[in-house]
């Protein structure tokens, strides 16, 4: 009999197997039809959870909880309309300088006409090629999207709203700590490690961010393209979408230099954004990043894509917050899938392995230096 029972068990374990992915679908389906809300709700828990450590110093100092939640909010929110102000003005700047490249532009598409017609290609095929292109269509596009107040309202209000929220019931969490610790220790340590793991991803993306974007600014600088600054602040904010993002940031400046100087200028151009972004983006960032959140290259870009396809475009932004939660509470809460993350970059050194039993309680102080999270 003994023999028998793990041949009896595998049909059992196997069918559990189908029923959790069956469960993971249809969550994925539900995420996806409520995304305009789950996306600015997840986006405000991280960005809380990155601000956690000002509170817990402020806290440290004797200040009040509630005076230093405030202090907390008032800061991630002065942060998102900090960047929200240098977007726009950067929008605002590159459509009012696309009309003064008109000319240029219609230059440009005569000698490339004259070109092709000289390489054998007919007039009837060019204009098949192009008919779908529109200078002043694409302009009028740029224009609609700038002008999109109420959505982008909308959902900053909603993201300051979530933000407000989440802050005031992350005033005190050690009692509800100490009862998930009681209950599902291992559970506990996985969200700790998350909250630790996500607020080392913002700050590693936006000092590269930084970095990367003065860089950009320099090439552009010495090669005399216009609306340094605009470009500046679009590879700071491509620099948070993970393994793309430079490219992203390339395209614009690199029409630009095309109509403001010329071809030369924009291949020089793209070719230094290369080596710097390339070294930057997809060698060094990577192996920080990965070293800082756990995970791999191949797993961040295919989260890149799965949860773009779920969420939509804030799915690129929180490609990597989406799966690192995922991961934590689908693997590394469970001893028996934690190895799991193993394929996805991770440490189980790393991990709370702690025992259901033997699971030290967590306190804030512990939090705040990260020392049993082994992310110090």
């Amino acid at each position: 009999m003994s023999a028998q029972t793990p041949a009896s068990t595998q049909p059992a374990e196997g069918i559990r197997i189908l029923y959790a992915g069956a469960a993971i679908v249809a969550c994925l389906v539900g995420v996806y039809f409520i995304r305009d809300v789950v996306a600015p709700v997840f986006l405000a828990i991280t960005l809380v959870l990155t601000a956690r450590p000002l509170v817990l110093w402020l806290d440290s100092r004797r200040v009040p909880k509630l005076v230093s939640t405030l202090i907390g909010m008032v800061v991630v929110f002065l942060v998102l309309l900090a960047i929200l102000f240098a977007v726009v003005v950067a929008m605002i700047q590159f459509v009012q300088a696309i009309p003064n490249y008109a000319d240029r532009f219609n230059v440009m598409y005569q000698q490339a006409t004259e070109q092709l017609l000289a390489l054998g290609v007919s007039q009837d095929m060019i204009n098949q090629w192009l008919s779908t292109f529109d200078y002043t269509r694409l302009l009028g596009y740029l224009t609609g999207v700038m002008s999109s107040v109420q959505f982008w309202v909308t959902f900053l209000g909603s993201l300051l709203l979530f933000v407000a929220f989440v802050a005031v019931d992350l005033t005190d969490t050690s009692e509800q700590r100490s009862k998930l610790a009681a209950v599902r220790p291992n559970l506990a340590a996985a969200l700790l490690d998350f909250s630790w793991r996500v607020r080392k991803y913002w700050v590693v993306n936006t000092i590269f961010g930084l970095c990367v974007a003065v860089i950009n600014m320099g090439i552009l600088t010495w090669l005399q393209i216009p609306l340094v600054l605009t470009w500046g602040i679009l590879a700071f904010v491509t620099a948070y979408i993970p393994n793309v993002g430079f490219i992203i940031g390339m395209v614009p400046p690199a029409l630009m230099a095309l109509l403001a100087r010329d071809l030369q200028t924009m291949v020089i151009m793209v070719a230094a954004y290369l080596v710097v972004n390339f070294v930057a983006s997809m060698v060094i960032q990577p192996k920080v990043t990965g070293d800082a959140v756990g995970l791999n290259i191949t797993t961040t870009f295919i989260s890149l894509v799965f949860w773009s396809i779920i969420i939509g475009p804030l799915g690129a932004l929180l490609a990597v917050p989406l799966t690192l939660f995922c991961k934590a509470v689908l693997f590394d809460a469970d001893p028996k899938t934690r190895w799991l993350s193993i394929f996805m970059g991770g440490n189980l050194d790393s991990i709370g392995v702690e025992t259901e039993a033997a699971l030290p309680a967590r306190t804030e102080a512990e939090e705040q230096t990260g020392d049993n999270a082994g992310l110090s």
